[in-house]
């Protein structure tokens, strides 16, 4: 019983050896779990461009109201009127009220003239009559105006509104504004809206031929003070 006891030990033995060397001698390595992986946001999504950032009209910011911003526009309507140093008005006047809301003042120099834009915020186109007068002379208040040079342009708009609800006391154009990019005019001061009507003054050097007229999209008055004979 011993020795066959032994014989069987000997065979499973056998049996094992045999095993392991048709494995190459080694034992079996389990296999490692299978993991997915998903793609970052950044391997999938193409980066969005950066929006591009839409520049203004070439018009410098006025923040504190006592620079004009340069009036960088040239264009004029063909039926603008002549150069006179008459008093001018549109055609209508002196119209009605409206919705217009004046905004800001702009004053630029170009070959043979020098401009002052007045910009108006709203609805409509606005009426308007400009003349010398010896003084600058408020109205309502009946106060004289300091403004500099030694002419006065005196430029009334029509079809403007009071600012009310959310309009912002530094959105709407009133007080001094310093003609820097021109020579003959030296200041323009809006001592702003009485009666349905918006007023300033235009301070000059000298008494010269001046033309007015308006554009639209948005709305403007435009007073061109000539520079140049002819």
């Amino acid at each position: 019983m011993r020795r066959s006891a032994r014989v069987v030990t000997a065979a499973l033995a056998g049996g094992a050896l045999l095993a392991a060397c048709s494995n190459g001698g080694a034992e079996p390595t389990p296999a490692a779990p299978t993991t997915t992986v998903s793609p970052t946001a950044a391997e999938t999504t193409s980066p969005s461009p950066s929006p591009t950032a839409s520049g203004d009209d070439g018009q410098e910011d006025d923040d504190d109201g006592s620079t004009a911003a340069p009036a960088q526009e040239t264009d004029a309507p063909t039926d603008a009127a002549d150069y006179s140093t008459d008093p001018q008005n549109d055609p209508d006047w002196p119209s009605a009220g409206g919705e217009l809301l004046p905004t800001g003042v702009r004053v630029g120099s170009h070959e043979g003239y020098e401009r002052v834009v007045f910009d108006f915020e709203g609805t409509g186109t606005p009426g308007w009559r400009v003349e010398y007068v010896d003084e600058a002379v408020e109205d309502g208040r009946g106060e004289v105006v300091d403004v500099e040079g030694d002419f006065t342009l005196q430029v009334i708009a029509t079809g403007v509104r009071y600012p009310e609800g959310d309009d912002e006391t530094g959105r709407v154009a009133q007080g001094s504004y310093d003609a820097e990019d021109a020579d003959l005019v030296e200041e323009v001061h809006v001592t702003g809206i009485f009666e349905g009507q918006n007023q300033a003054f235009i301070g000059l050097d000298e008494e010269a031929p001046f033309r007015v007229f308006t554009l639209t999209e948005p709305a403007r008055l435009v007073v061109d003070v000539r520079t140049t004979n002819g």
